[in-house]
């Protein structure tokens, strides 16, 4: 019987892994590769997710798992117990319960074998899923109860301390608490004394505090330049003047299985903001001058509506990046001339543009990219069949079972010739024979590896890659909403890398465009 290993963490193993107790992942191994051993199984695949994800799309060797066995690759797989495949929701357990059934595949574990084609199995499984989903929702509740009930006593929760303070426990284990950091607490101090100062010629604004503290060589909070934005997160955060603020923003994890998160702020009713355990480091008069001023200046990016949420002004929001330092390009109005588009860096050599022609420049570089893309991946005239696909699958698979085993006999080569069994003149003949044919299955391999990306990568080019970058080509001159605008770039482009040197002027900048492949 053809079987798969699958391993995962759960976060009750990566606590206990934290505790000393072991790495989970080995003792699961061992224990599954000892009841393989005992049931006479042929194991021809190993999956090992190293990471805990909730969600399908956050562990691919699950999702590759799941294809595995829906091409028929396996007669059973093994894992440590059923809701290590997963405790996500009904939808998501439902399509992993019917790719098994659907195979004919069975599932091992160390307690009961599950055949999902007897009735009883397969409600057993159903109920022993329903259950695990149940538990994780009961641990997840509370969890955030806990969070919720630390951060209304004023405790801090985070995991980092904000610019200025260390985390400190408190005894008897209530909780964690801030503490003003020596050097960094300093800092903030003369922040606040900067952008507040009674003389309005001595007052700085943010990109000069962030200028001053790169030429006083400051140590930002994690080690890289200061900005702008980075010194009106601090003279806009209540933390300095000792409260504690938690759920302002929502965070969603990515439904595609990138790392990329969405986020809302939340308004301000839906808040907890209490007086924290904390000293503050900034009196409230100094902070309610330094938010009148806020107030009073436009600042980019950081723009939001009375309710909290963010009011976008440009569609290349969040887009474009500095070819220099790397950071993002922002949006800058002006009263007497076109806005522009600058590095949010102080210092940074980078010089700006009109923002309209960046933007135009953009859509016409998408054009262009989009042209030269359909050449290369367009429809053919007699595409490959889908059955085409599955062949060249099997026969990689097969080409990989064929190379393993080769590599098995060569293993072996060298125990019968330590052995006695192989002479010299015999092993040196089957070595050579083994090596010739590791190299033809390698080189096959290869060559139906290329194939395969090929026919999948015009696959997908053709279903559904350069329809969306036609729609967005049509699209976008056809709304003049900035968020509506920006999102059709983020749904084809991951990011756009701005470059203008100090002698180029106007409209001589490059863009480089990275599309979303």
């Amino acid at each position: 019987m053809d079987v798969a290993l699958y391993l995962r963490k759960s976060r009750a193993d990566e606590d206990a892994e934290r505790r000393g107790e072991g790495e989970t992942l080995a003792k699961h191994k061992a224990a599954l590769l000892k009841l393989a051993k005992q049931l006479n199984l042929n194991i021809i695949r190993i999956r090992e997710e190293i990471v805990s994800g909730e969600t399908l799309v956050h562990r691919p060797e699950m999702l590759q798992l799941l294809q595995e066995v829906g091409s028929g690759e396996y007669d059973a797989v093994l894992v440590m117990d059923i809701d290590r495949f997963g405790r996500g929701n009904m939808q998501e357990q439902g399509l992993i319960l019917e790719t098994f059934r659907s195979a004919k595949t069975k599932i091992i574990t160390p307690r009961k074998t599950y055949d999902l084609m007897d009735e009883f199995d397969e409600e057993y499984s159903e109920f022993e899923a329903f259950m695990a989903r149940k538990e994780l929702k009961i641990i997840t509740r509370r969890m955030q109860g806990g969070r919720k009930r630390a951060a209304e006593e004023g405790n801090f929760i985070g995991t980092r301390p904000p610019f200025g303070y260390l985390i400190e426990k408190l005894p008897e284990g209530r909780g964690r608490t801030l503490k003003p950091h020596p050097e960094q607490a300093e800092i903030v101090k003369q922040i606040f004394a900067w952008y507040t100062h009674e003389d309005p010629g001595q007052q700085k604004g943010g990109n000069k505090i962030a200028a001053e503290l790169e030429r006083l060589k400051v140590p930002s909070y994690k080690g890289g330049s200061w900005s702008a934005s980075s010194v009106l997160t601090i003279l806009k955060n209540e933390v300095y003047i000792g409260r504690i603020q938690w759920g302002k923003k929502e965070v969603k994890k990515s439904k595609d299985g990138s790392r990329h998160r969405s986020s809302r702020h939340r308004s301000r009713a839906e808040w907890i903001d209490v007086h924290g355990k904390h000293q503050p480091i900034i009196d409230s008069e100094t902070f309610l001058k330094a938010k009148r001023r806020l107030s009073e200046h436009h600042h980019s990016p950081h723009q939001y509506n009375m309710d909290g949420k963010p009011r976008m002004t440009s569609a290349l929001a969040g887009l474009v990046k500095c070819s220099e330092c790397g950071r993002t390009m922002v949006y800058r109005p002006y009263t007497r001339q076109p806005a522009h588009f600058r590095c949010s860096t102080a210092g940074c050599s980078t010089r700006s543009s009109r923002y309209d022609t960046v933007e135009a420049r953009i859509i016409e570089g998408l054009e262009l990219w989009l042209s030269g893309y359909k050449i290369k991946w367009g429809k053919r005239n007699h595409p490959a069949p889908h059955n085409g696909l599955r062949l060249k699958e099997r026969a990689l698979a097969s080409l990989q079972n064929e190379l393993k085993e080769l590599e098995n006999q060569r293993g072996k080569l060298f125990d019968f010739l330590e052995r006695g069994i192989y002479t010299e003149e015999i092993f040196k003949e089957r070595s050579q024979d083994i090596s010739k044919r590791i190299t033809a299955a390698a080189e096959g391999i290869n060559k139906v590896q290329k194939d395969l990306d090929l026919e999948l990568a015009r696959k997908e080019a053709g279903s559904m890659v350069i329809p969306l970058a036609e729609s967005v080509v049509k699209s976008y001159y056809q709304t003049d909403n900035p968020i509506s605008r920006n999102a059709l770039l983020k749904s084809v482009l991951n990011k756009v890398v701005y470059k203008k040197g100090p002698g180029q002027h106007k409209e001589q900048f490059e863009i480089f465009l990275y599309p979303r492949l």
